[in-house]
């Protein structure tokens, strides 16, 4: 277990040196002294190693977006490779935009109208499609990061990214310069490119055939209380193996409803017909009460490591906000005798007691299992939920894990609260569902 929550914790670092390793080739072709004796040479050295890491990196996004369970070795969950395909797509798309803008210093040097024309398509294909490339990634970027759309209108206009690399790569290997001289870089950089159009074809365009979904169909839904409903679901051939607290992509087949897949939180226990609890918070889901029995569903994965028994403290707090209750509904059905050694305290958070969505079954389980201890909490009675008023009702916070989940602005609020308490980063464990 120890091994696997190092190799967790590598993914990250494991991005930085392969978007980095042009740097280290680029290095070892020339003597420094030709590369920055001037500014002249300097400004154009930073500008191509911009571009080469840039573009290694823009590779590297790619390949995470593929959504492969392999990346969770990697990650703490498929859920953290989608925070760094987000955070290092931002970082390519610097590095990628500072490449020209370093490269025009000599044209600046010239004349203002010679550095406007360098920006310009000229007589060179090459630097035609980087500039096209460039175009491309700042649109699809800009809409990305800075508008609020509906996700199947963002969904599509990401899918650009892949046609915004492929201009980049002609323009990386079709431009000259230090990659026309250099084999290794050369080789690297293509084995990272064609990882990449693999992996974005693979999921951006033949996903719906070369992606594995389990096929169920809809048995039950149950309706609850605050625009919350329970879909229990039936294999058609064979059933998707999990565990407490996961999560799948789930696509619905209904005319109301659009095709992509969307996570869902299995609120159900492994061994258990399955189950997902879904409340109507967006463009889709408001839209899910017109699902009926028998409509299909395909569901990917299982993904996530969110569970109570991967964590080494037998001591836990569990903090559930909104529907975010769903994993530890989960994780309580799926207690067992054996689980009685654990001591957790669950706090359950919801705007009013009204949407305390299955408080009857949380309570019940919490009678049968007596190391199950349930603070209920509505805000709109007691104020907002936060590390102080947890540390009231449990004294012994910093000996314990704690697992969140609920909304990003509420589980952001409670990670600092308790790192200002002084609890370490690797005691809190959070799921969240950030699609970029």
């Amino acid at each position: 277990m120890k091994q696997n929550k190092i190799l967790q914790k590598s993914g990250w670092l494991i991005v930085i040196i392969l978007s980095f390793m042009p740097l280290a080739l680029w290095l070892f072709e020339l003597p420094l002294q030709y590369r920055f004796s001037n500014s002249s040479l300097l400004f154009r050295s930073v500008g191509d190693v911009a571009g080469l890491c840039g573009m290694a990196m823009f590779s590297l996004v790619l390949i995470l977006s593929a959504r492969l369970k392999f990346f969770e070795k990697f990650f703490k969950g498929i859920n953290e490779s989608y925070t760094a395909h987000h955070f290092f797509g931002g970082l390519a798309f610097c590095l990628l935009l500072f490449h020209p803008l370093f490269l025009a210093y000599n044209y600046f040097r010239v004349s203002f109208m010679s550095a406007a024309l360098f920006f310009l398509p000229g007589p060179s294909l090459g630097q035609n499609f980087g500039i096209i490339g460039l175009v491309v990634m700042i649109i699809t970027l800009v809409i990305t990061f800075y508008m609020k759309i509906r996700y199947q209108i963002w969904k599509f206009t990401h899918k650009f990214l892949g046609l915004a690399f492929v201009f980049a790569l002609l323009h990386t290997f079709l431009i000259g310069g230090d990659i026309a001289n250099n084999q290794p870089l050369k080789i690297y950089l293509l084995g990272l490119g064609i990882l990449a159009i693999v992996a974005y074809f693979y999921r951006a365009i033949f996903s719906s055939f070369a992606v594995k979904f389990f096929d169920y169909t809809i048995k039950n839904i149950k309706s609850l209380q605050d625009k919350t409903c329970e879909i229990e679901l039936q294999a058609v051939d064979k059933e998707i193996k999990f565990t407490s607290g996961q999560f799948g992509f789930v696509k619905f087949f209904n005319k109301e409803l659009t095709m992509e897949a969307h996570p869902f939180s299995f609120s159900s226990a492994p061994g258990q017909p399955l189950k997902i609890a879904i409340k109507e918070l967006g463009d889709y889901t408001n839209k899910i009460s017109s699902l009926k029995a028998g409509d299909r569903a395909k569901i990917e994965g299982p993904f996530g490591s969110f569970n109570f028994r991967n964590y080494k403290r037998k001591k836990q707090v569990w903090i559930a906000g909104g529907i975010g209750i769903t994993p530890f509904l989960s994780m309580m059905r799926d207690l067992t005798n054996a689980d009685d050694d654990y001591q957790i305290d669950l706090y359950y958070s919801a705007r009013n007691a009204n949407c305390l969505v299955f408080r009857g079954e949380i309570s019940e389980i919490s009678t049968r299992h007596k190391n199950l201890n349930v603070i209920l909490w509505a805000s709109d009675e007691r104020g907002f939920l936060n590390a102080n008023l947890i540390k009231i009702d449990t004294s012994d916070v910093d000996e314990r894990d704690i697992l969140i989940c609920g909304p990003s602005p509420m589980m952001s609020a409670l990670k600092e609260q308790f790192l200002s308490q002084g609890l370490k980063r690797s005691q809190i464990h959070s799921e969240e569902f950030q699609l970029y």
